[in-house]
């Protein structure tokens, strides 16, 4: 059984919505220990049938999320917070393709606010700062460090 499971969610070709994928690339090139990253994109549903037959004890997903916060924030926010947010170019809601996990594993979500949208392959700086940070808590293995969503009832 693998100790945690990192999904990178988004499209490389979307601005900030690749932040996932840049997370992918960063921990490839410098690993965290014990995280298994895998770069599931825009079809993280592809990931599922590899989920069933070796669960990990965490499972750690890492999107681009429209939270109403700056652009880079980071949230960690677990299974049943993401109702209300907006996750960018996957189409199933991560709450609905994990639902059926959520008694065999630790499931934390952690969410980067875009600053920027629409098409292009580069990053924000705001995204890649945000992309670095998460790295380095992940190789930190102290992901309960990241900000708790918390969600912005005020209206928009």
């Amino acid at each position: 059984m693998n100790q945690t499971i990192l999904w990178c969610i988004g499209s490389p070709i979307l601005l900030d919505d690749g932040a996932g994928p840049a997370l992918f690339a960063e921990l490839e090139a410098f690993p965290a220990e014990g995280v298994t990253p895998v770069n599931c994109e825009t079809t993280p549903e592809n990931q599922l049938a590899p989920l069933r037959k070796n669960p990990p004890r965490v499972l750690i997903v890492a999107d681009a999320a429209d939270m109403g916060l700056p652009g880079g924030s980071v949230r960690r926010m677990n299974l049943e917070d993401t109702g209300g947010i907006s996750f960018s170019s996957h189409g199933i809601p991560l709450s609905l393709l994990l639902e059926p996990f959520r008694d065999t594993m630790e499931i934390i979500v952690i969410g980067i606010q875009p600053a920027r949208r629409g098409f292009g392959d580069r990053l924000s700086p705001e995204a890649a700062d945000a992309v670095k940070r998460v790295a380095g808590v992940l190789r930190s293995g102290r992901t309960e460090e990241l900000e708790r969503y918390q969600e912005n009832l005020s209206p928009r």
